[in-house]
């Protein structure tokens, strides 16, 4: 299979080029950026033979099988389309687009046209995260009766022109790390909930760099989604469950619950998880049975953090559309 790069960003080497050398049937074909000389050192410097000065170039190369996008949020749906449009299957950068809305329609627009549609969301491809839904599912930890999704980084590198600081590009935290939160709360709870309440700290104006969102699950259970790129909190990344006969928390070598007064660690060897993102996509580009978020789950997700930033008085970031 032959995919396409749209764009040279960061994530783009550990996100795509690195896990395809683990996954045999994928070929990294071409890159496309704005400036063809970027494209050219980019491709040197990856071992890439086809380069392109304008997305749309790459889109409509007809040996491709295949498009990765790693461009801003904003920039997501016309590129999607686009390629979709090419007859191209699609593997997208979260956030699949810079509000729920736009992503239902975009996969709605994958499906009229048979074709893959599939968000970057690595961490749904966590062992531990699948194994505390499996503890969450069993139902011997009794019904849930508070979820937290933390997802704080407090320094994460950014240029000063980074898009994530910029709103028109679909900027902040809650679009960058929140949905993170969102998808992994939602998945472990295995339901849907309303936000109740939320606070915010902002970089700039209707730019988030934190936010946390109360919720009531359809279950009356209590949920926190948390997420922050900036500020002088505490580190954090995972989910904790606090059910009727028990906990089930992250811990650094898989996951700490305790089960009717007696707590156990369990060691979970992690798979990497871009390589299981990207061999999920190829199976169902193949037509084979895959495994990961569906696109319910994505939209589901896109749906939380639309009503976390509703819920702050933020705007819902829109589209940019590109020629």
């Amino acid at each position: 299979m032959r995919i396409g790069v749209l764009g040279t960003a960061r994530v783009v080497s550990y996100g795509l080029l690195q896990p395809a050398k683990a996954t045999p049937p994928i070929q990294i074909a071409a890159v496309g950026s704005r400036s063809l000389d970027k494209a050219k050192a980019f491709a040197a410097q990856h071992g890439i033979d086809r380069t392109y000065g304008s997305y749309a170039e790459l889109v409509g190369d007809a040996s491709l099988d295949a498009v990765y996008i790693a461009l801003p949020t904003a920039m997501h749906p016309a590129w999607i389309r686009r390629a979709l449009d090419a007859g191209k299957h699609v593997l997208c950068e979260k956030p699949l687009a810079p509000n729920a809305g736009l992503a239902e329609a975009l996969y709605g627009h994958a499906r009229e046209r048979n074709r893959v549609l599939q968000e970057g969301m690595h961490v749904r491809f966590m062992r531990k995260l699948q194994r505390q839904r499996e503890l969450v599912a069993a139902g011997d930890f009794g019904k849930i009766v508070r979820i937290e999704a933390c997802f704080r980084l407090p320094s994460i590198p950014m240029a000063p022109g980074d898009f994530r600081l910029d709103y028109q590009l679909g900027g902040g935290a809650g679009l960058d790390i929140g949905c993170y939160a969102a998808a992994c709360l939602l998945y472990v709870a295995g339901e849907n909930g309303e936000v109740t309440r939320a606070r915010r700290r902002l970089a700039k104006p209707q730019v988030d760099r934190w936010i946390r969102a109360e919720l009531r699950l359809s279950s009356g259970a209590h949920a926190v989604c948390e997420c922050g790129f900036r500020g002088w909190y505490r580190r954090r990344l995972g989910v904790r469950v606090e059910c009727e006969r028990g906990f089930i928390d992250w811990d650094p070598a898989g996951l700490a619950y305790r089960h009717d007064g007696v707590v156990v660690k369990e060691p979970i060897q992690e798979i990497w998880t871009y390589q299981r993102q990207l061999d999920a996509f190829a199976r169902r580009c193949r037509g084979e049975s895959s495994y990961g978020p569906t696109p319910e789950d994505s939209v589901a997700a896109a749906r939380l953090v639309d009503a976390m930033y509703t819920a702050s008085g933020l705007a819902l970031r829109q589209a940019l559309e590109t020629a």
